[in-house]
C-alpha cells in the first residue's frame, strides 16, 4: 500500500455518493459498539472544532469541497446518521480522510495538537498489505515466464539469425552465379565492340585507299582527252576506264552506307557495354553487401541501431523479376553481339569483294590500255614506213620532173634546127625553086612532131606536178598521224602506265 505524505487537493477529493455511504454503513456495522460517553466526548471536541475554525477562519477556502447537506429532521436509524457529522472538514478547512482508508471507516479528527493519524484497523490493514506475499508470489512467476520468454527468444532469434543466414550464403552464390555470368557477357561485348572498332578503322582506311583508284582512272581519262583529234574515240580502253570510275562510285557508296551501319551498331554495342558493366557493378555491389552481412555477427563492432531499416528500399521488386532482369539483360547483350559479329563477318566479306572486283576492273583495264597501245604502236610503225615510201616517191617525182624538163630544153635545138632550115628553104629559094618536095615536107613534119613531143613531154611534166603535190599532202598528213600517234602512245603507254602502275592491291583495296 502506497502512503501519501500529503493531502491530496481539494479537486481530487472524491464526492460522497450512495455506493460510499453503503460501503460505510457496512464497516459501522462490523465494529464493536462504543460507549456513549467517547461519543458524546467526540461530539464535544467536534464542537469545539467547528467553533474553533469559525474564529480562525473568516473566509472559507475556495478550493476546500461543500460537504453534503444533511437533513437533521430525518431519524437516525442507524449508525451511520450517527457517524457522518466526522466527514466535515476539520480545523484546518481541510477532509481528514483519504481513498487509503478504503471505506472502511474514517479517521479521528485531528488537529495541531493531536500525535494520531491513523485508526487502529487502518495500522492493521497496512500491516496485512506489508507482510502480504502476493507479490513475492507474483515476482516468481514473472521471473519464470521472463526467463522463460527470454530463452525462447534468444532460441528464436538465434534461429532466425541461422535461417538468415543460409538465405544470405544462398543469395550470395545466385548473385555470384549471375555475376560471372554477366561478367563474361561484359567481356565478350568489350571484345566485341574492340573488334567492332578495327573494322571501322579497316573500313575507314580502305575508303581513303579508295580515293587513289579513283583519282587514277579519272586522271586517265583526263589525261586521253588530250589525245590529238584522229585518234579521240572511244576505244576499249575508254570504255573499260569509264567502267573503272562506276565501280568506284559503286564501291564507295557502299562502302559509305557500311560505315554506316557499323557506327551505328558501334553504338548499340557500347549502349549494352554499358548497360551489362552497370548490371555487373550493380552485382558486385550486392554481392559485396551480402558477404558483409554474412561476415557480420552479434558481437561486431559495427552494428547499429538503423531505423526504418526494415523498409522495402525504393527501387526494390520481386525476386521473379530480379532473375528475369539478369536473363534477359544477358541476352539482349548476346544478341547486340551476335548481330555485331554477323556485321563484322559481311563487312569483311565486303571488302574482299569490292576489292577483287576493282583489282579484276584495274586487270581488265590495263589489258584494254596495253591492246590500245599495241594497236597504236603498230599504225605507228606502218605510218612511218609509209612516210619513208612516200617521201622515196616525192623524191622520185621531182627527179622525174627535172628529167622532164631537160628532155623538154633539150627538144629546143631540133625545133629551132627543123624551123631554121624550113625558114632558109622559104626565103632562100628563088620563084620557081621553091617547091613542095619531099625534104621541105619531111621538115615540116619533123617540126610537128618535136612540137607533139614538147607538148606531151609538159602534159607529164604537170602531171609529175600533181603527183608530187598529193604526195606532199599525203606526206603532211602522215606525219600529222604520226605525231598524233606517238602523243597517243605517249599518254596510254608513259603517262597512263605510269600512272596506273600506283594502283592499290586487292589486299589494300580490302582494307588490309
Amino acid at each position: 500500500m502506497d502512503v501519501l505524505t500529503t493531502l491530496p487537493d481539494d479537486d481530487m477529493c472524491p464526492k460522497i455518493t450512495d455506493k460510499m455511504i453503503g460501503a460505510f454503513v457496512k464497516a459501522s456495522l462490523d465494529k464493536p459498539e462504543v460507549s456513549k460517553e467517547p461519543l458524546a466526548e467526540d461530539d464535544k471536541k467536534t464542537k469545539g472544532e467547528n467553533k474553533h475554525e469559525m474564529k480562525t477562519s473568516d473566509k472559507p477556502d475556495p478550493r476546500s469541497p461543500q460537504p453534503r447537506p444533511i437533513d437533521e429532521d430525518n431519524s437516525r436509524t442507524s449508525q451511520v446518521d450517527h457517524e457522518l457529522p466526522a466527514l466535515r472538514p476539520g480545523p484546518d478547512g481541510k477532509v481528514d480522510w483519504t481513498p487509503l482508508a478504503e471505506l472502511s471507516g474514517t479517521r479521528p479528527p485531528v488537529n495541531q495538537y493531536s500525535l494520531s493519524r491513523y485508526s487502529l484497523g487502518e495500522w492493521r490493514k497496512h500491516n496485512e498489505n506489508v507482510l502480504n506475499s502476493d507479490v513475492i508470489t507474483k515476482s516468481n512467476i514473472v521471473d519464470y515466464n521472463a526467463k522463460t520468454s527470454m530463452m525462447q527468444a534468444f532460441g528464436t532469434i538465434d534461429k532466425q539469425q541461422m535461417e538468415n543466414n543460409k538465405r544470405l550464403k544462398q543469395k550470395a552464390k545466385d548473385i555470384f552465379r549471375w555475376k560471372v555470368e554477366v561478367e563474361r557477357a561484359s567481356k565478350m561485348i568489350s571484345e566485341e565492340v574492340e573488334l567492332l572498332e578495327i573494322e571501322r578503322q579497316r573500313l575507314k582506311g580502305a575508303s581513303k585507299v579508295l580515293m587513289l583508284p579513283e583519282s587514277i582512272s579519272r586522271q586517265c581519262i583526263e589525261m586521253r582527252s588530250y589525245r590529238a583529234e584522229p585518234d579521240l574515240v572511244a576505244d576499249l580502253a575508254e570504255v573499260e576506264l569509264v567502267k573503272e570510275m562506276n565501280l568506284v562510285n559503286e564501291v564507295r557508296e557502299t562502302l559509305k552506307t557500311t560505315l554506316n551501319q557499323i557506327e551505328e551498331q558501334l553504338k548499340i554495342n557500347k549502349a549494352a557495354k554499358h548497360r551489362i558493366e552497370y548490371d555487373w557493378c550493380d552485382k558486385s555491389m550486392a554481392y559485396n553487401a551480402d558477404t558483409i552481412n554474412l561476415s557480420l555477427s552479434t558481437k561486431s563492432n559495427t552494428i547499429l541501431f538503423r531505423p526504418g531499416a526494415t523498409r522495402y528500399g525504393e527501387m526494390s521488386a520481386s525476386l521473379e523479376y530480379w532473375e528475369y532482369f539478369c536473363r534477359e539483360n544477358i541476352q539482349i547483350t548476346e544478341a547486340v553481339r551476335q548481330k555485331s559479329a554477323d556485321l563484322r563477318g559481311s563487312l569483311n566479306s565486303i571488302l574482299i569483294s569490292n576489292g577483287r572486283k576493282l583489282r579484276n576492273q584495274a586487270d581488265k583495264t590495263d589489258m584494254a590500255l596495253a591492246e590500245t597501245v599495241a594497236l597504236t604502236t603498230e599504225l605507228y610503225t606502218k605510218l612511218k614506213e609509209n612516210l619513208i615510201a612516200t617521201l622515196q616517191k616525192i623524191a622520185d617525182i621531182e627527179t622525174l620532173i627535172q628529167n622532164l624538163q631537160d628532155a623538154v630544153r633539150k627538144t629546143d635545138a631540133a625545133m629551132k634546127l627543123a624551123q631554121t632550115r624550113l625558114d632558109n628553104r622559104n626565103n632562100w629559094r628563088p620563084h620557081g625553086e621553091s617547091v613542095r618536095d619531099q625534104p621541105h615536107t619531111g621538115l615540116i613534119e619533123e617540126v610537128k612532131k618535136i612540137h607533139e613531143t614538147v607538148t606531151s613531154l609538159l602534159g607529164q611534166i604537170k602531171n609529175a606536178e600533181k603527183v608530187r603535190q598529193d604526195l606532199i599532202a599525203k606526206r603532211n598528213q602522215l606525219e600529222k598521224d604520226i605525231a598524233s600517234k606517238n602523243k597517243t602512245l605517249t599518254i596510254d603507254r608513259e603517262r597512263c602506265g605510269m600512272v596506273r602502275s600506283h594502283y592499290p592491291s586487292a589486299s589494300e583495296l580490302a582494307g588490309l
